[in-house]
């Protein structure tokens, strides 16, 4: 595998340790806080990055197994406000999220490099390799640990 393919597995691979830390020590009333109109509680990132893993474990699998498959997409407003984010344990959420990103990771180590050079089509992204879909979806556990540390600050300050 090529070295940014393997950074980018690391990455991927400490998602849950990341979130994890992001939400180490919250209590109930603090996962609730809305930081601002229109902005996600705490409890509705970790619920996202839950649901996201299952849309990404699916478009990895399609990618690894299927030649140039179409992924679908979808709405996280809708599945936040219709799969109630906002009434979901954000350590339940967490834990959810261990257990998928563990099989997603243990799905993807054993691969050979040629395996990340693979392609999706995404109907907004357009195709993208299995190696870039690896990366993003490592930062954006990041971005959100970053989100999470943001609203724990204004809620330390309110």
């Amino acid at each position: 595998m090529p070295e940014d393919y393997k950074e980018a597995l690391d990455l991927f691979r400490r998602g849950p340790e990341i979130l994890d830390k992001a939400i180490a020590g919250v209590s109930d009333e603090e996962s609730k806080f809305v930081p601002a109109p229109g902005k996600w509680t705490i409890r509705q990132i970790a619920r996202h990055l839950t649901d996201t893993e299952i849309v990404v474990g699916m478009r990895l699998r399609q990618m690894i197994a299927e030649d140039r498959p179409l992924m679908a997409v979808f709405d996280q407003d809708l599945w936040a406000d219709r799969l109630h984010y906002n009434n979901c344990d954000a350590f339940d959420s967490a834990r959810k999220f261990r257990v998928l990103r563990e099989d997603m990771t243990d799905a993807l180590t054993p691969l050979p490099a040629a395996a990340f050079e693979r392609v999706g089509l995404h109907p907004e992204r357009g195709a993208c390799t299995l190696g870039e879909w690896v990366s993003r979806f490592g930062t954006h556990v990041e971005k959100h640990a970053e989100q999470i540390q943001r609203i724990r600050e204004a809620w330390s300050r309110r």
